[in-house]
């Protein structure tokens, strides 16, 4: 059965650690969903507008097995301070769906609630994560600690892909294939 990603956007994403994702993900066999939070005409953090499939009111948790939030400002500030992003994200986590965030994006995982006692990576101000004694900062360019999926930055926005791919069960030979034909280090 395919795997299904689901990328949320809000008005200031940082467009790369969307749009390669997405495009590793889809050459790797996975379908991806691009979903607005409020329209499904979003706006990035340097101005590049991109078109969502759909809207977070129409789809559920079931409809996928990976969410994934980009980075960016005021993106990253637009898809924490939503409570359908919050609630779709515990509800994600409950079920074992992946949970990946890139950049800033992992401050939504922390104050979802779902990633106390976590191993996570982050753009350097999220270091400050590593404050609270119920966070695990890491400095590794990426980071999974049992579904959660985190990067540092869109520097890393393909390790990023690869990394939500393997946790999606894609063959390695597949993503190494994939890399190379990109010329991706991995």
């Amino acid at each position: 059965m395919q795997k299904t990603a689901c990328i949320l956007l809000a008005d200031g994403f940082e467009e790369t650690e969307a749009i390669m994702p997405a495009d590793i993900l889809t050459r790797l066999g996975i379908h991806v969903r691009l979903v607005g939070i409020l329209s499904k005409q979003i706006r990035g953090a340097h101005g590049i507008n991109i078109a969502a499939e759909n809207l977070i009111d129409e789809i559920s948790v079931d409809d996928f097995d990976a969410l994934i939030l980009p980075g960016g400002l005021p993106g990253t500030i637009n898809l924490r301070d939503s409570e359908k992003v919050i609630k779709l994200v515990q509800k994600s986590h409950n079920k074992q769906k992946i949970c990946a965030a890139i950049c800033a994006a992992p401050i939504v995982l922390r104050d979802s609630g779902i990633a106390s006692g976590t191993r996570m990576t982050g753009y350097p101000t999220t270091e400050q994560l590593s404050l609270n004694p119920n966070f695990k900062f890491s400095s590794n360019p990426v980071e999974q600690d049992k579904n959660i999926i985190t990067a540092i930055g869109m520097g890393q926005a393909d390790k990023f892909a690869f990394a939500i791919a393997r946790a999606l069960g894609i063959d390695e030979q597949k993503i190494t294939d994939t890399a190379q034909s990109a010329f991706i280090d991995l």
